[in-house]
């Protein structure tokens, strides 16, 4: 939960495999200015119907099973991504070791500093765009005005907040939304604050303890919000375990650029395993993004 304080180049070499030592110095990611095709691509086979999506919906739709025991959907995504314009350099893959958190790999030497992958803008998800989507669908300012009142840091997490909304919209909409494969690709169980037990709290150190109990208050007050929204479903909005999946969702791969919130499929596949390199890829991404 501590990142180290290693230099970019470092902290590069612990997202390569220990088979395929590949030197990723740099990685970046750009925003394909050309509008494709982008349209539901249905996969997902272990997917099942979640009880808690409404059961007025026709018989023929899938929904994103987030039990912690479904396996990520990784083929079908990485299908869907190619459907959809993504375009990488040779020997890009996709690799895991325990079939549980994946991440990027190499089987081909690339220069450093160049671009790795190109993701074509309308797959990106933008709390600027979902803003006005969800003003469309309906009431968003009762759940602002509520999360105002009980998130002293409300007017920096507003952008979270709506990407919040807009993953839950999409979770609701079932394999007719278009990020359906992204979707089922997500991680199921996590390790931070919003998925820990009072117990887990008093086995941290101090400091962490305060941390990951601040995120999970945070969570609450997201929970609490969601409930004023009218686009949604009350199954939805007080399905604790599916909004728990959403908040993670955007926690865990959602950067900031130019006072915007963004996701970027595919592209949030280049992980890292500590907060400065992290930040040093976000930073990239925005440069990209910006000259596109």
């Amino acid at each position: 939960l501590i990142p180290s304080l290693l230099s970019p180049v470092s902290l590069a070499h612990q997202l390569l495999s220990a088979a395929m030592k590949v030197s990723l110095a740099v990685a970046f990611f750009f925003a394909v200015p050309t509008v494709l095709a982008f349209a539901p691509v249905s996969g997902g086979k272990d997917v099942r119907r979640r009880p808690s999506i409404p059961s007025g919906r026709p018989l023929s739709a899938y929904y994103v099973d987030i039990d912690e025991s479904v396996n990520r959907d990784i083929g079908s995504m990485d299908e869907w991504a190619r459907n959809c314009g993504v375009q990488s350099i040779p020997g890009f893959q996709l690799t895991t070791e325990d079939g549980r958190d994946w991440s990027v790999m190499t089987t081909e030497n690339i220069e450093a500093g160049g671009p790795i992958i190109r993701i074509p803008e309308p797959m990106i998800l933008s709390a600027f765009k979902a803003r006005q989507e969800l003003e469309q669908l309906g009431n968003v300012h009762e759940a602002l005005e509520l999360l105002g009142r009980l998130d002293k840091n409300a007017a920096e997490d507003a952008n979270q907040f709506y990407l919040f909304l807009k993953i839950l919209v999409e979770l609701e909409r079932g394999d007719e939304s278009p990020w359906f494969p992204w979707l089922n690709a997500l991680p199921r169980a996590y390790s931070n604050g919003p998925s820990m037990t009072p117990f887990c709290f008093e086995c941290l150190p101090p400091l962490v303890s305060v941390m990951a109990k601040d995120e999970r208050g945070k969570f609450i007050f997201f929970c609490q919000a969601l409930k004023q929204v009218n686009f949604l479903s009350d199954q939805v909005k007080n399905d604790v375990d599916l909004a728990r999946f959403a908040y993670n969702a955007v926690l865990t791969r959602s950067f900031k650029v130019n006072g915007d919130k963004k996701i970027v499929p595919m592209g949030d596949m280049v992980r890292t395993y500590t907060a400065d390199l992290h930040m040093y890829i976000c930073i990239r991404i925005l440069a990209c993004v910006l000259n596109n």
